[in-house]
């Protein structure tokens, strides 16, 4: 992902304005209702407990401390970048151009990533389930950012109790599986957050891709035999520049409009 600092903020604003959304925050499946009420601003800015979210396809695992407006930047601006993506290529048949827009549209909306690296997946194991190459994966990218001990483990841990709350929440899980699901395989990614002292929003993300040779009943908890299935793999760490996303978050929303009622869901780890 490029980050280009010397766009201003009425470029970054043309930008986001001329991008064109999907008519659904789910790829090639049909829509599911929304049950949570849309999310409100908070002017006290209070901390939260962790908590997890589907956003566009993106399972997010939130660690203990992010404020609500932090949360809510997060969860509109990745089901944004989704939606451009989705409308632009499709994630199944032109992956990675679906992540080059999807990452352009993250970077102009203040999003820094250090680095995006996409290949193919090696498994270690005869047979795996997506949800563990999703944490394999980001527990590389969590390791390769060097965070302070206790940083990295409270995020691999909040990436593991999502997958957990996610397994066992059905409206979540349903959502997800119809937001990740292609014609022969899936497309998603998992991603931990946290906000570190000084209030910068960090984001680590492992992203996957796959074709299988038989149906998909299950995307993230199926488990396949490493020859049925080719695997890719995506992974980055980012942060928010808050200044420059402030000069677009109100556009976002207005972009969105009732998309961050039925492309996001939060729920209890």
């Amino acid at each position: 992902m490029k980050f280009d600092l010397d766009m201003s903020v009425a470029e970054r604003r043309n930008f986001i304005a001329d991008c064109e959304l999907a008519d659904r925050s789910h790829s090639l499946v049909d829509p599911v209702p929304h049950m949570n009420s849309p999310m409100a601003f908070s002017i006290e800015e209070p901390k939260e407990p962790q908590s997890a979210a589907v956003a566009g396809g993106t399972l997010f695992g939130f660690t203990e401390g992010l404020s609500r407006q932090n949360k809510e930047d997060v969860d509109n601006s990745f089901l944004f970048a989704t939606l451009v993506a989705n409308k632009a290529f499709n994630p199944e048949t032109e992956t990675q151009l679906w992540y080059g827009k999807f990452n352009q549209v993250l970077s102009t909306a203040g999003w820094l990533s250090f680095e995006w690296r996409y290949g193919k997946y090696r498994a270690t194991q005869r047979r795996f389930s997506m949800d563990q190459v999703g944490l394999e994966i980001l527990g590389s990218v969590i390791a390769a950012a060097a965070l302070p001990g206790p940083a990295s483990l409270a995020m691999l841990k909040v990436a593991g109790d999502a997958v957990a709350a996610l397994k066992k929440s059905e409206k979540p899980w349903r959502m997800f599986d119809q937001q990740t699901k292609t014609h022969q395989g899936g497309s998603f990614r998992v991603g931990a957050c946290s906000e570190f002292k000084d209030g910068t929003v960090y984001v680590a993300l492992g992203a996957v891709n796959f074709r299988a040779k038989s149906a998909v009943t299950n995307v993230l908890f199926w488990e396949w035999n490493d020859a049925e299935v080719d695997t890719y793999r995506g992974e980055s760490n980012m942060v928010l520049n808050e200044g420059i996303y402030s000069g677009v978050r109100d556009l976002i929303r207005q972009k969105l409009g009732s998309n961050s009622q039925t492309g996001i869901m939060e729920f209890e780890i």
